[in-house]
């Protein structure tokens, strides 16, 4: 078996969030095919620390799941594909969406969210030490600031009141690579 190889793309749909491609290819067992592809923006994804004790989380309903949904600060570049510093992304976006800014800052990891379907690629941060402001939401944004400390953290994933996948994983990596 080899790789899928790439023939050539036709834009399906584009909106400012996603773009969906068909992609002509030729499968791995060396027959024609085709391939749909959801090109997103890709973004950063922020466990914003309070303290040594707790971390802010963001509350907002989310249409596609039909849910309110606990998570970390996210946001999206404004272009697609990097398009900006994902850390002066993930600073914008943490004051856009908690008012919270300065800090050190830490990169963690980059992520793919959805490998089989999507090229969305999250770049995950820490901040400590950080100074509160006013929130800067977009009109498409009624966003609830929460802190809630670590096991807390992990109750509501068990509880079912997290259930986004990337949160999850921020949380999980940070406190690996933390010496709290």
């Amino acid at each position: 078996m080899g790789e899928w190889k790439w023939n050539s793309s036709c834009e399906i749909y584009r909106s400012p969030w996603i773009r969906l491609r068909e992609d002509s290819v030729l499968r791995p067992d060396g027959k024609p095919g085709t391939y749909d592809v959801v090109e997103m923006k890709g973004g950063v994804g922020i466990v914003a620390y309070r303290g040594n004790t707790h971390i802010c989380l963001v509350g907002q309903y989310r249409y596609a799941p039909a849910c309110y949904s606990w998570e970390i600060p996210k946001g999206a570049f404004e272009g697609f594909g990097m398009t900006e510093d994902p850390l002066e992304t993930a600073k914008r976006e943490l004051k856009e969406e908690t008012g919270l800014y300065g800090g050190r800052w830490t990169s963690l990891v980059s992520l793919h969210t959805l490998m089989g379907s999507t090229n969305d690629l999250v770049h995950l941060f820490t901040v400590e030490d950080l100074t509160e402001g006013p929130t800067e939401m977009e009109a498409t944004e009624d966003i609830t600031v929460r802190y809630v400390t670590l096991s807390e953290f992990d109750q509501m994933v068990f509880d079912g009141l997290i259930t986004d996948a990337t949160s999850i994983a921020a949380v999980a990596i940070a406190q690996k690579n933390s010496i709290r």
